[in-house]
């Protein structure tokens, strides 16, 4: 069966990335301007003052939410809403809309108004929610994850993705200040019929398979590993991706956070971009990647051309709609058989609430309902990777219960290591371009990690 299904050509937590340039200025330029739940437990709030779970049901209640989805993930917060207003008939939710590129530049000013939107979209790092934490234009919302046992329902290593100290200073740690409706995760994507004829089992146990996979492709005459690289970030999750099988996700994640004495030039991360160079060496990877796009790599993997294809979730509509069930997805493997489940990818970027919203425990009662059991039907139809164990991309496909089976075992392990570039706010500056020039043999592994340590030590 062909069932189309939605999710984005593009993988949104990049978006922020590749304009770093472009939204870590205008950011710091404009902060330098300027479900009703049964029992109504109250407790006290980190924000100040109480909290409840109660929405209350003698007055009109008008909330503005500021998001930049579109397609399926937009049509499921339109959804969402509508749901939530449908239980709660007094409140009524107004959504306020604007382009990726339009929202990074306006909502700074946006949440400095004083009529902000009382919930805000915030992307993860430096990009956009340090910013606003720093501008103390976002509430901390740790009691209300207390209250409604936000922990229980999403591992610590989502929670946090929407961490920072509250002067804006460090990621990952801190108070707490939203809530992802989904997630993302790179995997292999395989040809099946290239595969057959190879002879090939995809269900590699260890990065050596991996490895013999590409030789063999690579004997039968096809491209062992498709790569469109034109826009510089597709090597980025490939890097990324390799980067986690060789560095422990403690130290993986330290050195994203930020926290003291971790380093690209240490020897797990330095010998994992030598694998990727040794890939790029031994003709592994299409020679052509640093000039094809996205779009156009896709389409010579599907034609049958190459083999594997190394990316995230956003392909998987593309993927779906171009090859039909000729496409597997199955997950990268670790250096060794007995590797925890790890793979390169995120939560979506969160919901934030903002600190002078008159209604903070009905947004609060929002995000919860978001978030929750009865939104997961919807948000997995529009495309979200679903956060909560047990639920799944929606679909009945092959390729989708190919991405379930292995999204379910990371999510189950904790194991999303997050993404390179999000370390500082101009690393992918840095980084993307120091990955073209490594696969086209200008630079060595040992000079792009010690580029990347000192835009790491520097771009602080």
């Amino acid at each position: 069966m062909n069932q189309k299904i939605t999710f984005r050509s593009t993988p949104l937590h990049l978006r922020s990335t590749v304009r770093n340039g472009l939204v870590g200025v205008t950011v710091l330029s404009l902060l330098a301007l300027s479900a009703c739940a049964p029992g109504g437990q109250n407790i006290d709030s980190n924000a100040g003052g109480d909290i409840s779970k109660e929405v209350p049901a003698d007055e009109e209640i008008n909330l503005t939410l500021a998001h930049w989805e579109v397609g399926g993930n937009g049509e499921a917060i339109e959804a969402l809403i509508a749901a939530y207003e449908e239980k709660h008939p007094n409140v009524t939710i107004d959504i306020s809309f604007a382009s990726f590129n339009d929202y990074g530049q306006r909502i700074k000013l946006q949440m400095s108004d004083a009529d902000a939107p009382d919930i805000a979209q915030a992307g993860q790092a430096f990009t956009m929610m340090g910013p606003l934490v720093e501008g103390g234009l976002l509430r901390p919302i740790d009691d209300y994850a207390e209250l409604y046992g936000w922990a229980d329902r999403f591992g610590a290593g989502l929670l946090d993705q929407a961490r920072f100290e509250s002067d804006g200073s460090k990621f990952g740690t801190g108070d707490l200040y939203g809530l992802a409706l989904g997630g993302n995760m790179v995997g292999i994507f395989y040809n099946r019929e290239v595969v057959d004829a190879l002879g090939i089992d995809p269900d590699f146990e260890t990065l050596a398979d991996f490895d013999a996979a590409l030789a063999t492709a690579k004997e039968g005459g096809y491209i062992p590993l498709a790569l469109g690289n034109a826009d510089a970030w597709p090597a980025n999750h490939l890097l990324s991706t390799v980067v986690s099988q060789f560095v422990d996700n403690e130290d993986m994640l330290a050195w994203i956070f930020g926290n003291e004495g971790a380093s690209f030039t240490s020897d797990p991360f330095v010998e994992a971009t030598a694998h990727l160079e040794g890939w790029a060496d031994d003709g592994l990877i299409d020679s052509a990647a640093n000039g094809l796009s996205f779009d156009d790599a896709i389409a010579r993997f599907a034609a049958g051309d190459s083999a594997f294809f190394v990316t995230g979730n956003w392909a998987l509509a593309t993927m779906q709609d171009q090859m039909g069930d000729n496409v597997g997805f199955t997950a990268f493997p670790g250096t060794t058989a007995d590797a925890p489940a790890r793979a390169t990818g995120a939560t979506t970027s969160p919901f934030a609430i903002s600190a002078t919203t008159e209604y903070p425990d009905v947004a609060a009662n929002f995000l919860d309902f978001m978030t929750g059991p009865d939104a997961a039907s919807i948000l997995s139809n529009g495309g979200y990777a679903p956060l909560t164990p047990g639920a799944q991309v929606a679909g009945n496909t092959q390729l989708i219960e190919d991405y379930n089976a292995v999204w379910s075992q990371v999510l189950e392990e904790d194991g999303l290591t997050l993404f390179l570039d999000w370390s500082t706010v101009a690393m992918g500056t840095t980084l993307f371009p120091g990955i073209q020039e490594l696969l086209a043999n200008r630079i060595s592994a040992e000079d792009l990690t010690n580029s990347v340590q000192a835009e790491w030590e520097n771009g602080r």
